[in-house]
């Protein structure tokens, strides 16, 4: 059950928008650093006091039943239109129940979800980080090897992949760039020299109408499937395969 819903929260991985210039390279502005390197996207910014329960209302939910809190909200007072009302400032889940929270949402003042963060692996350590504006999706931040760094950064503009960013060195510093047009993958660039730059690029292959041989647990070609039973709509039993045709016979010798 863990282990499904780790996956389950991976698949719902997002990321952000590319609204900062972008060099020659693949590379933003803001990623260039002193050395000429792709330094790592800044991480998303959060007022985590969004979450601090003072001078807030907090309203608990026990969802399995066992007498326990799973999901807190916290709410902060406004006025609108001249009434008083509940604006939802942050909800935290215990995804898991085992009475540590592993999933906080932040919200603005108009109720959109700002940034929403993950702790895929339970050890208390968030692991991915979803990043929105207006409630919209623009970067996802992914830490795969679990150091409390992001080492895969996604982007999106009006909530489509456009370009994921790899360390795949997990140091810190993009050498892959992935870039997608209209949702498929177009092209990869490679910096194989560590100097920020792409060196070298691949080109997405073009779809193909062939569908490649499945192979068995073994990892050999499946071989082609025997001829299957019909059934007759007569009797609605199973008729047996025709028999092959016999082999032809070799002319008999010459006396």
């Amino acid at each position: 059950m863990t282990k499904t819903i780790a996956v389950f929260a991976c698949l719902g991985l997002a990321a952000c928008a590319g609204e900062e210039k972008k060099t020659e390279s693949g590379a933003t502005e803001a990623q260039k650093d002193s050395s000429g390197g792709a330094a790592a996207p800044t991480a998303a910014g959060v007022d985590h006091r969004s979450c601090d329960p003072s001078g807030k209302k907090v309203v608990e939910i026990d969802v399995n039943g066992d007498g326990k809190p799973d999901v807190w909200k916290y709410y902060v007072s406004a006025i609108d239109n001249g009434a008083k009302v509940d604006v939802l400032s942050c909800k935290e889940v215990d995804l898991n129940f085992d009475g540590h929270k592993d999933i906080w949402v932040y919200y603005d003042n108009s109720g959109n979800i700002t940034l929403e963060e993950f702790d895929l692996d339970f050890d208390g350590k968030v692991d991915l980080w979803t990043i929105r504006q207006n409630g919209k999706i623009i970067r996802e931040e992914l830490d795969t090897n679990f150091d409390t760094k992001p080492d895969i950064w996604k982007y999106f503009e009006g909530e489509k992949l456009v370009r994921i960013e790899r360390s795949s060195k997990k140091n810190g510093r993009v050498d892959v760039w992935e870039y997608y047009e209209g949702g498929k993958l177009d092209r990869i660039g490679y910096d194989d020299t560590g100097s920020g730059q792409v060196n070298r690029w691949d080109r997405a292959p073009e779809d193909s109408t062939q569908q490649a041989p499945t192979s068995d647990a073994s990892g050999a070609p499946n071989a082609p499937k025997a001829a299957q039973p019909t059934v007759t709509p007569e009797s609605g039993q199973a008729a047996a395969p025709a028999a092959p045709a016999p082999a032809p016979k070799a002319p008999a010798p010459k006396k």
